[in-house]
């Protein structure tokens, strides 16, 4: 399966709607999926994608740095056809200043 590549100044806007999720939620953590997180801001489809694409880069890179705003303790699938993918994201302390 082919997976849509992501850019980095796209990988910042998809990093900013997830700490906005989270923040907004009041959550440090929480196991979602992409396409929770686009339907939260009421995105299509192809931004569910871009987000999966930015999550998937940042677990498989093993990515923790404080200017993404969080960080991807695991991930599991969400059915049992492995696709899509729930993310356990726990926010950064210095992602509350992102917003």
């Amino acid at each position: 399966m082919g997976h849509t590549r992501t850019d980095s100044t796209r990988r910042y806007e998809c990093a900013h709607l997830i700490c906005a999720y989270l923040l907004t939620k009041n959550m440090r953590r929480a196991v979602v999926t992409s396409r929770d997180i686009a339907l939260f801001h009421h995105l299509s489809r192809k931004s569910s994608q871009s987000i999966s694409a930015m999550l998937n880069f940042l677990y498989t890179n093993h990515i923790r740095e404080s200017r993404f705003g969080f960080y991807i303790r695991g991930t599991s699938p969400f059915r049992k056809c492995d696709y899509p993918h729930q993310y356990t994201i726990e926010l950064i302390d210095e992602a509350r200043g992102l917003l």
